[in-house]
């Protein structure tokens, strides 16, 4: 049974896996592209992106309820097609209302960038780059929307494909309007944001046809008033969303804190933490893929009512998450200078120093990262939302943000302190995630096996 639950949760999770690396390769491509242009178009990437990853994973969040939502309502009736419809429904309406309050605020960045005193040097570059790429904030939002549908009908090839073509298409875009090309003129960051606008609109839209011409995913009428909702379903919809929007906010945004701190101490530091990042987040896609995996696995088993699968299904994603993590504590630890090179190519730069440094911290957290991701996703196949949330708050920003600030600007270790704080706050949260589960899947058998009054 255990290993029948590994294979199912294996071929549900490789395609959610692939195409979360896919889409992380998107970005990695921009920030490989804007290191070969210059530093300083590297570190106002890392700045823009470190604020729109912050709001974009808070939208994700609303957009994992989806398929949260979808499960339950296909293990409790696998014929109950408006339970799963009103899920994607309800999902289109608060990310495209959210993201649209975001692609506002991206616009109108530049005072905010001032006010937390990010060097004039940095915003000069990251505003127009942030302004550009707040075209695509609600078109890939919506793409996470229609994914989680395909997920819980376990039929998530398609966005795969989409997302690897998305990769190939943003890669030869951003190359031209990077660096200019014939009649393009050279754009820099401004390009790069304008190119992954652009290719999100479009593989949104081929997306949304493909659903519209599979008869399986056409028998749900996806497109069908999607616009309409009730004050009770929204009221459900994000009862489960926003706690998931906010632990996602409270997580990104420890790294994305982390990355302002970075600039406040110097333009060498938030490019060489760009860069660490990025391998640590590419890293993260695994576990992540499994989380939502874990999801839709437990969310099944919890919907018909068999508990004790639903525990089978959380610990073994739990494990799978685990052991990958394992293996890039491994690769990041014995191989980070070879990982950095990929990026900054002078080994002698200040930027390449303290990026290995940095990996190798990393190292230390991939453990827990990878167990706090995928226990994150098993709890919410059991509709549990709020505590998760509760505990992502207290371990990111009344534990690890803290320990940043003061191993950061109070100590010595200065960038080396700040990702300290990483360590701390992910131990914590992953320590207490993996013990909710446990109590919950505990609690949920015992109750299932009282004779009823």
């Amino acid at each position: 049974m255990i290993l029948q639950e590994a294979r199912a949760t294996l071929t549900l999770a490789l395609p959610i896996v692939g195409t979360q690396l896919a889409q992380m390769a998107i970005h990695t491509t921009d920030v490989w592209l804007l290191s070969h242009y210059s530093a300083e178009a590297l570190g106002a990437a890392a700045l823009g992106v470190a604020i729109f990853s912050f709001l974009w994973m808070a939208g994700l969040g609303l957009a994992t309820a989806t398929p949260a939502l979808a499960a339950q309502a296909r293990g409790h009736d696998p014929d109950d097609l408006d339970g799963v419809r009103h899920a994607v429904h309800d999902g289109l309406i608060s990310t495209g209302l959210y993201g649209l309050a975001c692609t506002l605020l991206l616009i109108f960045i530049e005072p905010f960038l001032v006010l937390i005193g990010q060097p004039p040097e940095l915003i000069a570059l990251a505003v127009p780059f942030m302004q550009a790429v707040s075209g695509m904030f609600i078109t890939a939002l919506w793409f996470m929307v229609l994914r989680g549908f395909v997920a819980a009908l376990e039929r998530p090839r398609a966005a795969l494909v989409l997302t690897v073509l998305a990769v190939l298409l943003n890669a030869a875009v951003n190359t031209v309007l990077i660096f200019g090309f014939w009649i393009v003129p050279t754009l820099g960051v401004v390009g790069a944001g304008i190119g992954s606008s652009l290719v999100n609109l479009l593989i949104l839209l081929v997306f949304g046809w493909y659903i519209a011409r599979d008869p399986q995913f056409a028998a749900y009428r996806i497109s069908r008033g999607w616009w309409r909702s009730t004050w009770p379903r929204m009221t459900a919809f994000l009862r489960v969303g926003a706690p998931i929007a906010l632990a996602l906010g409270a997580e990104i945004g420890l790294f994305s804190a982390a990355a302002l701190l970075m600039g406040r101490l110097g333009a060498a530091e938030v490019a060489g933490h760009q860069v660490a990042l990025q391998w640590a987040a590419l890293a993260f896609m695994v576990p992540m893929g499994l989380s939502q995996a874990a999801t839709v696995r437990v969310g099944l088993a919890a919907g018909a009512r068999d508990f004790a699968g639903a525990a089978r299904a959380g610990w073994i994603a739990i494990a799978m998450g685990m052991s990958f993590m394992l293996c890039t504590a491994l690769i990041f630890h014995f191989s980070g200078g070879l990982l950095v090179r990929v990026f900054v190519a002078d080994a002698g730069s200040t930027v390449f120093v303290l990026a290995v440094t940095y990996l190798g911290i990393a190292a230390l957290f991939q453990l827990v990262d990878g167990a706090q991701g995928v226990a994150n996703g098993a709890l919410r196949g059991l509709k549990d939302t709020a505590v998760p949330m509760v505990i992502t708050l207290v371990g990111y920003w009344l534990v690890g943000f803290p320990v940043a600030i003061w191993f950061g600007f109070y100590t010595s270790l200065r960038g080396i302190g700040v990702w300290a704080g990483l360590v701390v706050g992910l131990a914590v949260v992953a320590v207490l995630l993996l013990w909710r589960f446990y109590a919950m899947t505990h609690r949920l058998q015992r109750l299932d096996r009282m004779p009823a009054a």
